[in-house]
């Protein structure tokens, strides 16, 4: 069972992440939208605040949310056992409530067409974990949003007990 809780920006109480949402509004403005076409990728990557081990990117500018593409992957996530997520698609990932609270939350995000975050709770091989997660839109040329940008913090982790399983 996978629990989503929104939460607003001001709530966000990691310092990585509240770090990181200061960095996009450097980067785009106020209105939290990054142009990639006209600023490139270069700023995102070189902000080690924004694109570190804790970040995806998601290429989401196919109509089927389940082919959204992992176009990078940080090197601290672990997800069921596999480091390597890169260029897999949403459907890759064997948990289908969690896939369906990921398409739920990027469908927010790009209808939003601005940063949102969530807190959310899942049990991942018996093991209980609480993140939050900041999604941030790029836009194309024509205006779309194409990316999506994750961001994400671990808050609590615990084994659960043989009855939660």
């Amino acid at each position: 069972m996978v629990n989503v809780e929104h939460i607003a920006l001001e709530k966000v109480v990691d310092q990585e992440l509240v770090v990181a949402l200061k960095r996009w509004y450097q980067l785009c403005g106020q209105g939290g939208l990054y142009q990639r076409d006209a600023l490139g990728f270069g700023p995102l990557v070189s902000a080690p605040e924004i694109l570190n081990g804790r970040s995806a990117v998601l290429a989401a500018d196919v109509d089927d949310p389940m082919n959204y593409v992992f176009a990078f992957f940080g090197g601290d996530f672990n997800v069921y056992e596999d480091r390597n997520f890169v260029a897999r698609r949403l459907h890759d990932i064997p948990d289908k409530d969690m896939t369906g609270a990921f398409i739920t939350c990027f469908g927010e995000a790009i209808s939003a067409r601005k940063p949102l975050a969530h807190r959310i709770t899942g049990t991942f091989g018996g093991v209980e974990v609480t993140y939050d997660r900041i999604i941030f839109p790029t836009v194309n040329k024509a205006g779309n949003v194409d990316r999506l940008v994750t961001l994400s913090t671990e808050i609590n982790r615990k084994q659960c007990d043989r009855e939660q399983r």
